[in-house]
């Protein structure tokens, strides 16, 4: 019988569910006398209890959720609509991540691409400018998150652009495009060498690989089929078993380190 392997686990982040756990809500807030706090806390840590309950190798607080908290940080914006000079106040990120990091643990966050935002221009008048402005303001929002204790940064997209990788690409920026085609794939390996993908673009990855380096693969909710397909292709160390909840986080995250323990077939 061939040996058993354990992959890494790395988490690229959570969803809150869809109903709000009103009684878990006041406990947490009871639990926070004099500290304070909301609702994006709240699901911003929740989360991460259960992945460090579980062991995950490298947690990741966030998600796409977390729109709502950066713009809040971001200067300039009013109801989805850039109405000014482009700023940030960061003071309740930092916050965020200051609740949350632990010394001797990994802490990553996971947050919308700028694609998510779905921001519309009313200031600057120029395309370009408007995302040129923002990209810095993005890279130094992550920036003032890493000096607060993050290790890195999940950008969660359904596209992305030339400009916006050459802004924000960098080796504790992992972009994770959560449908990609060949060429978004093609134009992210340009920038970066750590792909997160769904099973189902392991092959459109592997036809890649001969072009552009891959160094290291998140396969994200794999199969046993999926796994054996990855080893034939990089060395155990480089494949972690990934994670992207949206529902039942507390299962989920049971699930996801029970599979990174895989008994390949024997030959």
């Amino acid at each position: 019988m061939s040996k058993k392997i354990k992959f890494q686990t790395k988490s690229l982040g959570s969803e809150p569910g869809p109903a709000l756990n009103k009684e878990d809500l006041v406990s947490w807030i009871q639990s926070r006398a004099g500290l304070g706090g909301d609702l994006a806390r709240y699901r911003f840590q929740k989360p991460l209890i259960y992945q460090r309950e579980v062991n995950v190798d490298i947690p990741c607080a966030g998600g796409i959720f977390y729109r709502d908290r950066l713009l809040e940080c971001l200067a300039g914006i009013d109801n989805g609509k850039i109405t000014g000079e482009l700023g940030l106040n960061p003071g309740l990120m930092k916050t965020d991540i200051c609740e949350v990091v632990r010394k001797t643990d990994p802490l990553w966050v996971a947050m919308p691409g700028t694609d998510r935002l779905a921001l519309t221009d009313g200031y600057y008048g120029d395309p370009e400018e408007a995302a040129r402005n923002l990209f810095f303001w993005y890279r130094r929002m992550m920036r003032e998150m890493r000096d607060s204790g993050a290790d890195g940064h999940i950008l969660i997209c359904d596209h992305t652009t030339e400009e916006e990788l050459e802004a924000l690409c960098g080796r504790r920026i992992i972009f994770f495009l959560q449908d990609p085609d060949c060429k978004s794939l093609e134009m992210l390996l340009e920038h970066q060498r750590t792909i997160a993908v769904q099973v189902t673009a392991i092959d459109l990855v592997v036809s890649l690989k001969e072009e552009y380096p891959v160094d290291n693969l998140i396969l994200v909710d794999p199969t046993t089929t999926g796994l054996e397909k990855t080893l034939a292709h990089w060395e155990k160390d480089h494949i972690y078993v990934g994670g992207y909840c949206q529902e039942n986080c507390q299962e989920y995250w049971k699930n996801i380190v029970n599979t990174a323990s895989f008994q390949p077939s024997s030959e």
